[in-house]
């Protein structure tokens, strides 16, 4: 059932006065947007003639194929009760050949603190387990399948790390933050030295192409975006694009981004200033956020250690590009008409089949951690030795006025 007809459009639950407000504000932010979109359908149409996008070579090679995907789902929202925080998180994989099932196997996990700290460290905590135990689950099938798909890139979990790498926890395993992340880089590394891996990302929040715009064409022909909605309206349908057809090394896709910010610090700088810059910027936020805390580890996590590139490519016009992440000397040419070949991509969501089917499956439902905590409480009622009044109020939640 719809939540129009369960309850009404959420809407109708405000207050009338905001309920005209909002439609006020609405109708201001639709005329900005709509100004936008013109002036921006301008710029687009200018990059056009800078960027090429490519069809795929047409290739049978992946039927013989075995595919795995891999994904893992942690708690859309943390169960606060008084005095304790509770996550829960799981991962798993399937294999495919020519589009049939052969395998599929799942785990599951949960993390409980006591509810003292910031609750987005307890939420960070919650990301490297789950980042943990899906490269564990990527790494058992690796040596068994001939590409192996998982959800997300290879070091998006990286971000905040620098903040937290010294903050104290109780783990089984762990007594500092900075153990869980130096074992999630190094299975990450592993995961990425397979040459066989590929990363579906959905969410892309980088930027290159304006960077790439801001050092060639000036800042004022940016066109605040990022690549994918960039791509979304130049990529025909059946195309893929490259980054280093538009700028090298192949990994200079991960430092780019950062080209804007320094114009604004040096507007003057030339263009070997602006990259020279971009790349010592992007170099020195990946070392506190996966570096060795020892000192005397002069290991440099540059983009060239961290040897990855992206791609994207189109099925159907109906669905924007996906972008997806490889070793950098990772060749994808067979990957790519595996891409390209008939029933192998959703139309719906523009995404691999297995990427969408083992997402389905290992997705945390919103509720799901609050019905786990309640099941824990369930099970301690029924214990004899516990005070039943001191157990109600252990797990009261936090904010009785909201249900999580």
């Amino acid at each position: 059932m719809s939540k129009e007809k369960a309850g009404g459009p959420d809407w109708a639950k405000l207050p009338v006065t905001m309920q005209h407000q909002f439609f006020e504000k609405a109708e201001k932010e639709a005329k900005k947007a709509k100004h936008r979109l013109l002036q921006d359908a301008d710029k687009l149409k200018e990059l056009q003639q800078s960027l090429k996008f490519r069809q795929p070579r047409v290739s049978d090679d992946w039927k013989d194929w075995i595919i795995g995907a891999v994904d893992g789902s942690d708690s859309p929202v943390l169960s606060e009760r008084i005095g304790v925080r509770y996550g829960t998180y799981g991962a798993g994989y399937m294999t495919f050949k020519y589009g049939i099932l052969l395998k599929e196997d799942y785990d599951s996990g949960h993390m409980s603190s006591q509810q003292v700290g910031d609750p987005e460290l307890s939420k960070k905590i919650l990301e490297l387990l789950t980042v943990k135990m899906e490269r564990e689950k990527a790494l058992e099938i690796s040596d068994n399948v001939d590409v192996l798909l998982f959800d997300g890139s290879f070091f998006a979990w990286r971000a905040g790390c620098h903040v937290i790498r010294d903050e104290p926890i109780s783990l089984d395993g762990y007594t500092k933050v900075a153990e869980l992340i130096d074992e999630v880089r190094e299975l990450t590394f592993k995961l990425l030295n397979t040459g066989k891996s590929v990363g579906i990302i959905k969410r892309v929040r980088t930027a290159a192409i304006d960077g790439w715009i801001a050092c060639t064409k000036g800042e004022n022909s940016c066109l605040d975006r990022n690549d994918r909605a960039i791509l979304a309206y130049l990529m025909p349908p059946n195309s893929w694009f490259a980054y280093q057809w538009l700028f090298k090394p192949p990994e200079a896709c991960n430092y780019y981004p950062y080209i804007r910010h320094i114009i604004k610090k040096d507007p003057t700088a030339d263009t070997e200033t602006l990259i020279q810059k971009s790349r010592e910027r992007f170099v020195q936020g990946i070392r506190p956020a996966l570096g060795p805390d020892d000192p005397k580890d002069k290991t440099d996590f540059s983009p060239d250690l961290l040897k990855t590139t992206r791609y994207y490519y189109r099925a159907t016009e109906a669905a924007p590009p996906f972008s997806f992440e490889t070793h950098k000397d990772m060749p994808i040419e067979k990957l790519l008409g595996y891409f390209q070949a008939p029933g192998n991509i959703n139309k719906a969501t523009g995404l691999p089949f297995p990427i969408d089917l083992i997402d389905e499956n290992v997705s945390l439902p919103a509720g799901f951690t609050n019905e786990f905590v309640e099941e824990i409480e369930a099970q301690l009622i029924q214990d004899p030795e516990l005070d039943k009044l001191d157990l109600s109020n252990s797990f009261a939640p936090i904010n009785p006025q909201k249900k999580e």
